[in-house]
């Protein structure tokens, strides 16, 4: 459905979060959403997978279509799928549970970002939480710039993942697209980096739009450190041309600009915590580029997925 908005033709938006136990911050997500000054409909669709804490009751409060899902066939890209199935709006947004939108004019620049038909989806910009770790402050900030960016591959490039990275955290897309090139159903997370692989190479732009932000950051403790990192780089594999070489030199490149912002914070204490960090993400991200050394009965103990691994068939 569109709405003809003076002379431009604004197309309705189904937004699709998939949740659990999203409590502590949906509530945040759906008000910012429905707060929105945007003239065309807006459908919230919430692909839910067994949540207990009251995330069923915040989305019944902000009417949310709910497509409840059990909790074993939960992957990142079943649940979008299944939510571009159910959406009945031409433009649809994906979102993260505790993603809070910006502004009451974010999904206007979400929808926006689409204006040119070769860009075939978007993402927006994470800024932290106000009470973010240094570090993981850090981290939004140096992946996410205030400079927005086109994405494109060219003939014989390798398809590393600055040139295809993407967030569904907060991303857009068209719904012809979303159907014509789903997500895939087997990663354990990085959907989106090989949806936006699959639109490159299919000669679509993609686009970072740094004029739309979104609050979104963890605080992870060291062990979820190591187990988010271990679930990324498991996912990527196969799904980038990155060397070792160029991993080691983008994570000394990394290690260093994060010394420097702490320096220039002038976060002292968190200097001797570097290491630390530093050594969760690193060995993390190690194990799970070459989960194929590894007894196969360790995985799920180094994933923030353990259900995963019950059916993970695609074992390399």
């Amino acid at each position: 459905m569109t709405s003809i908005h003076g002379e431009r033709t604004v197309p309705g938006v189904s937004i699709i979060i998939p949740t659990f136990q999203g409590s502590a911050y949906l509530g945040d997500t759906l008000a910012a959403i429905r707060t929105q000054d945007y003239p065309a409909p807006i459908e919230i669709i919430a692909v839910d997978s067994g949540s207990t804490d009251g995330t069923l009751d915040i989305l019944k409060q902000y009417n949310a279509t709910v497509v409840e899902i059990p909790p074993q066939n939960f992957s990142h890209g079943y649940a979008r799928n299944l939510g571009a199935r159910w959406a009945n709006q031409p433009i649809l947004v994906f979102m993260s549970q505790d993603a809070v939108p910006v502004g009451t004019d974010w999904l206007r620049g979400m929808v926006v970002s689409l204006d040119d038909p070769q860009i075939a989806a978007a993402y927006a910009r994470q800024m932290p939480r106000p009470d973010a770790t240094p570090l993981e402050a850090f981290a939004q900030i140096y992946m996410y710039p205030p400079q927005s960016k086109y994405y494109a591959l060219y003939d014989d490039e390798p398809v590393t993942l600055e040139r295809i990275f993407f967030s569904n955290v907060c991303s857009v897309t068209r719904r012809d697209i979303a159907l014509a090139f789903p997500f895939n159903q087997t990663l354990i997370m990085s959907e989106d980096q090989a949806f936006a692989k699959e639109l490159l190479l299919a000669g679509y732009t993609t686009y970072y739009n740094a004029d739309v932000c979104v609050i979104h950051s963890h605080q992870y403790s060291l062990p979820k450190l190591f187990c988010r990192n271990f679930d990324s780089a498991y996912s990527l594999h196969g799904v980038t041309d990155d060397s070792g070489r160029d991993l080691a030199w983008r994570g000394v490149r990394y290690i260093i600009h994060e010394i420097g912002y702490l320096l220039r914070e002038r976060e002292w204490q968190w200097l001797g915590y570097v290491p630390f960090y530093e050594a969760a993400r690193v060995l993390g991200r190690l194990c799970g580029s070459h989960a194929h050394w590894l007894s196969r009965s360790w995985l799920p103990s180094f994933s923030l997925n353990r259900a995963y691994w019950a059916r993970e068939s695609l074992y390399y």
